[in-house]
C-alpha cells in the first residue's frame, strides 16, 4: 500500500537538494539587489555647483554708532563721558574697571576719545582711548561687567628718503616737500649739538634723510626713526647714523653732548655777546655777556643741559628769569620770559621746557637773552666746547660700520645739490619701501 510504504533514503535526499536550489534561486536575486542599494548609498553623490550665500547685513541692533569726541582743558573724564550721555555711575564703573591696567584720571587734555553704542538700544557698549604714540585703552562691556584691555597700534612702519635745498629756513624747505613741521623738529634736534639752525642755516644749503613713516589703515600717523641723515651747510658736511638708539658721525663719534647748541627753536640772534654794546633802553655802552635770540612771545624755551634750578622769579631789568646749574662748574641764564615753568630747587633734563619767551623787565621787543657762566664767570655761549658721549665701543665697531655703510648706500642714491647744475628749491620724497 502506498501510504503505509516506508520512503526510500537515496529518494528523500534528491527531493531535498531540488528544494534547496529552488530556495538559493529565489533568495540569491534579493540579496544582490540588497547589497547593490547599500552600495548605492555608500557612494558619493555627484558634483553640483553651490552658490553661497551672500551675508546678511547686521540687524538694526547689532549696528553700532560711534562717537569722537577730545577732552578740553580743565576737564575730567566724568565730564566729558556724561556729555554724551553717560551716566555718573557709568563713569565710575569705568574708572574703577581700568585702574589695574589705567589710570583714567590722567587723560590729557587734546586728545581723542571713542565711545560706541548700539544703534537700537542707544545702550553703550564700549570706550576707547589713546594713551599714547603706541598704545590704547579699550574698555568693552561684558555682561553686566566691563573689562579693560591696553593695545598696541598695529602701525604699518615704511622707509622713505627725501631731500631739499634750503631757501630760508629748515622749517620752510621741509613743508615745501611734502612733509609735516614735525619732521624739521626732528632732524634739527639730531644736529642740535653742531648746528645753530637759527643762525647758520643759509640759503642753498641742502639735506639728505633716511626715515620712517608710521601708517594707520593706509594712513599716515606719524613720524618713526630718523635713520640717517646729512647736512651740507656752508660747505660743510653733517651725517649722523642711528646705531643702538644713539646717533654718531661717520667716525662712530656721538653726536649728543652735555649741552645743546641753543635753548629754542627757529629764531635768530638779534644782540651778541660782546664787552661793549649800547644798551636800547639805557643808553649807554656796556658789556652784553649774553646773546639775545629773537623770537615770537611764547615760543618754548628749554634747559640746555640736565641740572637743578637755583633760581626762578623776577630779576630787576632781566624780567622773569631762570638760572641752571650744571656740572663742571657751569650755570644757564634765561631771561625776559613771559612765563616760568619751573621752580627753585627743581631738577630738569636737558632739551625739557623752562619758560616762554616774552618781554619782561628791560626788553624793547620779545627775545631770550641766553647766558652762560663757567666758575662765576661768564663766558660766549656760541663758542663753548663741551665734552660729547661716549663713541662706539671698539667691541660694537664693526656692526657699527656695517650698518653706517648700508645707510650711507641709500642715501647716496638720493642726489646731492653738487650734482645739481641748477638745484630746485625743493624736491619730493624719492621711495616708500615697507620696512620688515
Amino acid at each position: 500500500m502506498i501510504l503505509g510504504l516506508k520512503p526510500d533514503s537515496r529518494l528523500a535526499d534528491t527531493e531535498r537538494r531540488f528544494v534547496i536550489a529552488i530556495l538559493l534561486a529565489c533568495i540569491l536575486p534579493l540579496v544582490g539587489v540588497a547589497g547593490y542599494r547599500v552600495l548605492e548609498r555608500n557612494q558619493p553623490e555627484p558634483w553640483k555647483e553651490t552658490v553661497e550665500p551672500e551675508p546678511e547685513a547686521p540687524p538694526a541692533d547689532q549696528k553700532l554708532n560711534t562717537v569722537v569726541d577730545m577732552f578740553r582743558r580743565n576737564e575730567n573724564i566724568t565730564e566729558a563721558l556724561t556729555r554724551h550721555g553717560l551716566s555718573r555711575e557709568q563713569v565710575l564703573d569705568l574708572v574703577q574697571s581700568a585702574r589695574p591696567v589705567y589710570n583714567l584720571g590722567k587723560v590729557i587734555a587734546g586728545r581723542e576719545f571713542q565711545l560706541n553704542f548700539w544703534a537700537r538700544t542707544g545702550e553703550f557698549n564700549d570706550f576707547n582711548y589713546a594713551i599714547d604714540d603706541d598704545r590704547y585703552l579699550t574698555i568693552y562691556r561684558d555682561g553686566k561687567r566691563f573689562v579693560p584691555l591696553l593695545k598696541n597700534f598695529q602701525y604699518e612702519l615704511r622707509t622713505e628718503s627725501v631731500r631739499g635745498t634750503i631757501r630760508d629756513s629748515l622749517f620752510l624747505s621741509v613743508t615745501e616737500i611734502g612733509e609735516q613741521e614735525q619732521f624739521a623738529v626732528d632732524l634739527s634736534e639730531i644736529f642740535a649739538w653742531d648746528v645753530d639752525f637759527y643762525t647758520e642755516i643759509q640759503e642753498g644749503d641742502s639735506f639728505r634723510v633716511l626715515f620712517e613713516k608710521k601708517y594707520l589703515d593706509g594712513e599716515f600717523v606719524r613720524y618713526g626713526r630718523i635713520l640717517a641723515a646729512e647736512l651740507s651747510i656752508q660747505n660743510k658736511k653733517f651725517a649722523a647714523f642711528r646705531f643702538q638708539n644713539e646717533y654718531y658721525d661717520s667716525n662712530g663719534k656721538a653726536l649728543r653732548k652735555s649741552f645743546l647748541k641753543s635753548p629754542l627753536k627757529f629764531t635768530r640772534i638779534s644782540s651778541r655777546f660782546t664787552g661793549a654794546r649800547r644798551h636800547p633802553i639805557l643808553r649807554v655802552v656796556r658789556a652784553h655777556y649774553g646773546v639775545d635770540y629773537a623770537a615770537p612771545a611764547g615760543t618754548p624755551v628749554v634747559a640746555v643741559a640736565s641740572g637743578r634750578v637755583t633760581a626762578a622769579g623776577w630779576d630787576g631789568g632781566f624780567g622773569r628769569s631762570v638760572r641752571i646749574r650744571h656740572d663742571r662748574g657751569l650755570e644757564s641764564v634765561y631771561s625776559h620770559l613771559s612765563r616760568i615753568e619751573v621752580v627753585r630747587g627743581e631738577n630738569v633734563a636737558q632739551g625739557e621746557r623752562v619758560g616762554l619767551v616774552g618781554a619782561t623787565g628791560l626788553a624793547t621787543g620779545p627775545h631770550l637773552d641766553f647766558r652762560i657762566l663757567e666758575n662765576n664767570k661768564y663766558i660766549n655761549p656760541t663758542k663753548r666746547i663741551v665734552p660729547a658721549a661716549p663713541p662706539v665701543s671698539p667691541a660694537q665697531l664693526a656692526g657699527f660700520v656695517a650698518l653706517r655703510d648700508g645707510l650711507r648706500a641709500q642715501l647716496d642714491k638720493l642726489p646731492g645739490v653738487a650734482e645739481d647744475e641748477n638745484p630746485p628749491a625743493s624736491a619730493s620724497n624719492t621711495g616708500g619701501t615697507v620696512a620688515k
